[in-house]
């Protein structure tokens, strides 16, 4: 997206002209950084009136996204890990579209390719789909349904036990995973630390992601810039084991300089904010 779109969308936001979606979106991932957030606050962001931001929290609880409070609301999940993946898909989507489409754009036509099952990479399965060509391996349920039906594109859907996070996990999985080779690896992780290590928030979900990293010619980390210098619960692998990263253009210069200067190639995405 060039810098007149992303101009676009922050122009109408601070003029209180977002679509009524785009807005509550925006709404939703203020609240889930934030915690708690009163309504004044969030007219006042937003330029829009405290009966519309009512409307829009009205919504978002009804989907089960926020809780309302006195005032204002707070997110209903504690953390990023509660969320279900319908919900995970909805904060900073942007972001991950323009990863999506970043991230797809280095596959060439006849490639093997796997894809974890996380929200980011579902947004790679989506512009896979213009391939004439593509053999794709994946332990998601939403990435396989994705390019199940697409001519040309072979999915291999890696069986195990099914995770509520939609994915295909233990050692049925892990075990088909490992007979197999591909030319590419998009995943992502829950964080990146400060010390450099990638992690997520279970062991299921890690054991599956390593294995990933060990069949992969090239290993491609596909992670919005929210989630560097931020921990969870389980060590994947140390950040050595990407050869690249795509990730969006909000990224401090601090993590620049970090991934840079260890070789790791680095593609950034306008995110249009």
């Amino acid at each position: 997206m060039d810098g007149q779109s992303r101009n676009t969308v922050a122009d109408r936001e601070r003029a209180g002209a977002l679509l009524p979606a785009e807005r509550r979106q925006r709404v939703f991932e203020v609240i889930l950084a934030r915690h708690t957030v009163a309504v004044t606050e969030l007219a006042d962001l937003f330029a829009v009136s405290a009966m519309t931001i009512r409307r829009d929290l009205q919504a978002l609880e009804e989907q089960g996204l926020v809780e309302a409070v006195h005032g204002g609301a707070r997110s209903s999940m504690q953390s990023p890990f509660e969320l279900s993946f319908a919900q995970r898909e909805l904060v900073d989507v942007d972001a991950k579209r323009a990863i999506g489409r970043l991230a797809a754009s280095l596959v060439a036509d006849g490639e093997t390719v796997a894809l974890d099952a996380s929200t980011t990479t579902v947004q790679v399965a989506r512009n896979l789909v213009s391939r004439r060509r593509a053999t794709v391996v994946t332990n998601g349920i939403k990435s396989a349904a994705e390019l199940g039906h697409r001519p040309g594109i072979d999915v291999i859907v890696t069986g195990g036990q099914l995770h509520q996070t939609a994915s295909l996990v233990g050692p049925f999985a892990r075990a088909t995973i490992e007979q197999l080779r591909v030319d590419w690896l998009f995943f992502s992780v829950t964080g990146i630390t400060d010390e450099l290590m990638l992690t997520g928030p279970s062991e299921f979900d890690a054991e599956i992601k390593a294995a990933m990293i060990s069949i992969a010619r090239r290993v491609v980390l596909v992670a919005d810039s929210g989630k560097f210098s931020r921990g969870s619960y389980v060590r994947v692998a140390p950040l050595a084991a990407v050869h690249d990263i795509v990730t969006d253009d909000r990224l401090t210069a601090d993590w620049l300089d970090k991934i840079e200067s260890r070789g790791i190639r680095l593609h950034l995405a306008a995110a249009g904010f």
